[in-house]
């Protein structure tokens, strides 16, 4: 019997798969307690190869949040909440809270990756996400600046009021993905998305007699 020849990966297929396995891995087991020789090794290479293909830690995060959708497929979001005909503010904060739910939910990897970030205070990561979600937070801020300038909504850092929206968001995505807690994962994600999306708008209007 002579020996099947072992398919060789293009390096286009080896990159791929070396990004899937760090994501299996870190995911897992964290950042720290992951080496880039048990990527290899889970790889069937050398960590010497895994090197040529990511120079940097820093490049090959950047390779795992694309690989994880947070930049590539936001862009589809951004056409239907910038171009939509029949705008309305709480319907499109509704289909971006239901995109990032479904986002974690679909790969709950991505969503344990960020919270191995911030448990082991990983600089480098932090900083990554923070350019990845930008957009989002940016869009969000724009918005309640809009609604700032119109009077219906409390004066205030847009931007902060952003941010706590996008947290808060990842803190329903934690309680849905990781702790799945029955009283969080009744309501299917659009659903959640529109409780919450609506909680967060009626905390930013003005009371009666509230100053501009």
């Amino acid at each position: 019997m002579t020996k099947q020849k072992r398919q060789r990966l293009t390096a286009e297929q080896r990159r791929d798969l070396i990004v899937k396995k760090a994501i299996e891995m870190f995911a897992s087991q964290g950042f720290r307690a992951t080496r880039i020789l048990d990527i290899a090794t889970a790889v069937g290479t050398s960590d010497a190869l895994v090197f040529q293909h990511f120079p940097t830690k820093r490049e090959l995060y950047d390779a795992i949040l694309e690989r994880m959708c947070t930049r590539k497929h936001f862009t589809e979001v951004e056409q239907l909440l910038y171009y939509s005909p029949e705008y309305d503010l709480e319907k499109a904060l509704t289909l971006l809270s239901t995109w990032v739910l479904e986002q974690t939910e679909a790969e709950p990897a991505w969503l344990r990756l960020i919270l191995y970030a911030a448990l082991e205070r990983d600089e480098a990561v932090e900083e990554l996400t923070e350019e990845h979600f930008q957009r989002i937070i940016e869009y969000v801020a724009y918005e309640i600046n809009e609604g700032q300038t119109a009077k219906r909504f409390r004066a205030g850092d847009s931007k902060a009021y952003a941010r706590s929206f996008f947290s808060g968001l990842l803190g329903l995505s934690v309680m849905r993905t990781v702790v799945r807690a029955p009283d969080y994962v009744k309501d299917n994600t659009s659903e959640a998305a529109a409780m919450y999306v609506a909680l967060f708008l009626r905390g930013l209007e003005k009371t009666i007699g509230e100053k501009s």
